[in-house]
């Protein structure tokens, strides 16, 4: 009976007024939505990341994908937005139905077809974490595989391009 008063007492502003405390409260936990810019010049991202000794971590996805969706909105975004991350990688979007053009980390113009082919991306989304050479620099995370650990599996990968590229590994006498 109590709701019942409440909702025939305020039920004309009751439906605003829920929308308007979920925005503050979205906005005062500093919860956005910020998309990952698309990768289209991945050689000035390779130039970025050396100047800022960071990999460049690029996301493979389809549009229409639903489990890109998931990954984009409950991984990847929170953590391009996150004080945390936001200065350890250089996160990039490669959608594989996109028509944008794009220039490989060499600077050749290429398409994002043919670049995740060279990477042997056949699933999406699939996530590879590169250095400035654009060399992968741990296991590709394909798939979607457990929602609970793909957080962690993220920054696995960025932690291993953040050593691989502070610390490089001395290249062998002769070459």
């Amino acid at each position: 009976m109590f709701l019942k008063d409440i909702f025939r007492r305020f039920g004309g502003i009751l439906p605003p007024l829920i929308l308007a405390c979920t925005f503050i409260a979205s906005a005062a936990t500093g919860a956005r939505a910020e998309p990952l810019p698309l990768a289209t010049d991945l050689a000035a991202a390779a130039k970025m990341a050396r100047e800022q000794r960071v990999p460049v971590l690029i996301a493979f996805t389809l549009k229409t994908c639903p489990y890109c969706a998931t990954a984009r909105r409950d991984h990847l975004e929170p953590m391009h937005v996150s004080e945390q991350w936001r200065n350890k990688a250089i996160m990039l979007e490669l959608q594989l139905d996109g028509a944008q053009p794009l220039r490989d980390f060499s600077g050749n113009a290429t398409t994002a077809r043919e670049f995740a082919r060279k990477f042997a991306v056949r699933s999406v989304p699939t996530v590879i974490v590169f250095n400035d050479s654009g060399k992968p620099t741990a296991t590709p995370l394909v798939g979607l595989s457990s929602g609970d650990f793909y957080s962690l599996y993220l920054e696995q990968a960025v932690e291993s391009g953040l050593i691989d590229m502070r610390y490089p590994q001395p290249k062998p006498q002769g070459q």
